[in-house]
Parts: C-alpha cells; sequence; structure tokens
C-alpha cells in the first residue's frame, strides 16, 4: 500500500475509488480531493489494475494497527529451570520429564542441572549420564555448559 499524493497521482488519469458503499472509475485529481475534503488519505491498494485501485481511509491508523499485530504476535520465551539429582527414582524423573516437555511446547528454553552433594562431586559423569538420559527422552536441540556443575539448556525443535 502507497499513499498518494499530487507528484504521485501526475502519471493517472482515472483509477478505480473502492469504498463500502461505491465502486467508481473517477479522476485521480478527484478522488485526491475527496480524500482531502474528508481528512483522510488516498491509498493506492492495486497498482497492477487498469485503471489502478484506490481507497480513502487513514493511513496512519493502518500503519499503527499493522503494528500492534506484529508486537502481538511475538512470543516472549523465558528460560525455566529444572533441577535434578544423580540419585532421582523413576517415578520423579518421569514427572519432570512431563514438565519439560510442558516448557518446551509453550516454546519456553530449559535449563537443566544436576546437583551434586557431598561425595557425588567425586563422579561428575554421573550427572552427565543424566543429562544424557533427559536429552534422549525429549527431543528438541540442546547445548552443555561446561563447568563443575552439570548443566544442559534445551531449546525446542522448531
Amino acid at each position: 500500500m502507497q499513499v498518494l499524493d499530487r507528484a504521485a497521482i501526475r502519471g493517472l488519469s482515472e483509477v478505480r475509488l473502492v469504498s463500502k458503499s461505491s465502486n467508481e472509475i473517477i479522476s485521480a485529481i478527484e478522488a485526491l480531493e475527496i480524500a482531502e475534503a474528508k481528512g483522510m488519505d488516498l491509498v493506492l491498494v492495486g497498482a497492477d489494475a487498469k485503471p489502478p485501485v484506490v481507497r480513502i481511509q487513514d493511513y496512519k491508523k493502518i500503519q499503527f494497527e499493522k503494528k500492534k499485530a506484529r508486537k502481538n504476535n511475538q512470543r516472549k520465551t523465558s528460560l525455566k529451570e529444572v533441577q535434578f539429582k544423580v540419585n532421582i527414582s523413576d517415578h520423579d524423573f518421569e514427572t519432570k520429564l512431563s514438565n519439560i516437555r510442558k516448557f518446551l511446547g509453550r516454546g519456553d528454553k530449559v535449563k537443566i542441572m544436576v546437583r551434586l552433594k557431598g561425595r557425588e562431586r567425586e563422579a561428575p559423569e554421573r550427572a552427565k549420564m543424566v543429562i544424557e538420559r533427559v536429552i534422549e527422552a525429549v527431543e528438541c536441540k540442546s547445548s552443555s555448559v561446561p563447568g563443575p556443575i552439570a548443566i544442559a539448556i534445551l531449546e525446542p525443535a522448531k
């Protein structure tokens, strides 16, 4: 869509003015004068048609509504955190896994942490095994964070 002014309509002799109540072919200058009298803009809707199709409307209002619609369509993703222990029972594991699937289904990212307490710190490979078990159970993108604590971040597969 394009707003037409006096300079833009020089090449146009006739236009099809479309509104709720009418559909008529008039001169381009006359259509512009009607739009100015109403305090609105003359908007080019169909440039490829013979004659070109125009509509009288408030162009700034349309732009505002489009911007508002784009803003409403954006989804804010958040980072959810789920903590596991190395010695986790099967039922607790399945419960946390269902929560992870729910978060990923909503489009959120999930941070998985495996806490190691006391003597568990001597075997960090067990924490990595828990993370691998979660990643295998959930189909998604994953990235591991190196460090002393076993952390993985899961993103929904698009």
